[in-house]
């Protein structure tokens, strides 16, 4: 691919995680660089004129300086207005409490090194050989709702338990970033191995994968993404159908979980991550999930009364360093 050209735009959310307490010089380095079109949103509402801006300035380059519900708000809101002629290559740096998505397909380490290497390669030739990489957005309508909401990552069953744990006692202390996922990880599975009922509840979820009949499911643990990596590394799909929809379910009693589970994470599903004990891992296009209570689309909590249906959006390209 030949090197990038043309103006780049940049999006920061400042009550972002990391962003809060550092963002005065972030904003202090970014000024010194002079092609970068810097534009700060502080709501939802002011996304969609933002977008609208840079499209008007011909943006190729559109980083996003935020976390993951930052990312999903501002590809949902490009992916449903279109204001671009033709669709920029994305850059997320790190500016969140949890940074899933530029995890995989951003710009890793601390804010300031991934706002410093941005801004070094704004400045250069913009080389992009074998640094740009293709993710689908996921495109969530929940029950008879006509409003579609995009994310990376959708999680339910011990996931929410996990997530409530993670703002109530975790993220309330200071502690972000990998560690405080991979500690908010490790209380859910010692909550799911001692029974522990704020982490252990039982979620009957009808799983529907493209045209194929529907299966019902006590679950456990239900993980579904676009993305090939998630927090800390975990790598825990190893579906083999073709598909943009990556989704990994557990059910409950499901045989040896502990040991299985961290397997899976790591990459290395093992002999026991089989369906006969409970283990399932499937690509799909289409994905609908019949079920009543909630889920987490990149950090958001939202309440199903009856089904969520999901599918994969047209491809984005993103830039890694």
């Amino acid at each position: 691919m030949r090197p990038l050209t043309g103006p780049i735009g940049l999006i920061s959310n400042p009550n972002s995680g990391h962003n809060r307490d550092q963002f005065e010089g972030i904003c202090s380095q970014i000024q010194r660089c002079p092609n970068i079109h810097h534009r700060i949103t502080h709501n939802t509402s002011d996304i969609r004129p933002v977008l609208q801006e840079l499209a008007d300035l011909n943006v190729s380059i559109l980083a996003i300086n935020g976390g993951d519900g930052t990312v999903a708000a501002i590809l949902g809101a490009l992916l449903a207005s279109k204001p671009f002629i033709a669709t920029p290559i994305i850059v997320l740096l790190p500016g969140g409490t949890a940074n899933m998505s530029a995890g995989d397909v951003g710009l890793r380490g601390s804010l300031n090194k991934a706002v410093a290497d941005f801004c070094r390669w704004s400045a250069s030739n913009r080389e992009t050989t074998k640094t740009i990489a293709q993710r689908e957005m996921l495109r969530v309508a929940i029950d008879s709702d006509q409003t579609e909401r995009y994310g990376m990552f959708l999680g339910g069953g011990a996931v929410i338990h996990g997530t409530e744990y993670a703002h109530k006692e975790v993220h309330s202390r200071g502690l972000r970033d990998d560690f405080s996922l991979a500690l908010s990880t490790l209380r859910t599975v010692w909550g799911v191995v001692r029974n522990d009922p704020n982490f252990n509840q039982q979620v009957d979820v009808t799983l529907g994968l493209d045209d194929h009949h529907p299966t019902q499911y006590s679950t456990l643990i239900l993980a579904v993404s676009t993305l090939q990596r998630l927090s800390f590394g975990m790598r825990p799909f190893w579906g083999t159908e073709p598909g943009a929809i990556r989704l990994t379910l557990m059910e409950q009693g499901c045989t040896r979980f502990a040991r299985t589970f961290f397997s899976i994470v790591r990459g290395r599903h093992g002999r026991n991550a089989v369906p006969t004990s409970g283990y399932h891992s499937h690509n799909s296009d289409k994905v609908t999930l019949k079920m009543a209570g909630k889920i987490n689309l990149d950090g958001e909590l939202l309440e199903v009364a009856h089904m969520a249906a999901i599918s994969a959006s047209e491809p984005l390209a993103f830039l890694r360093l």
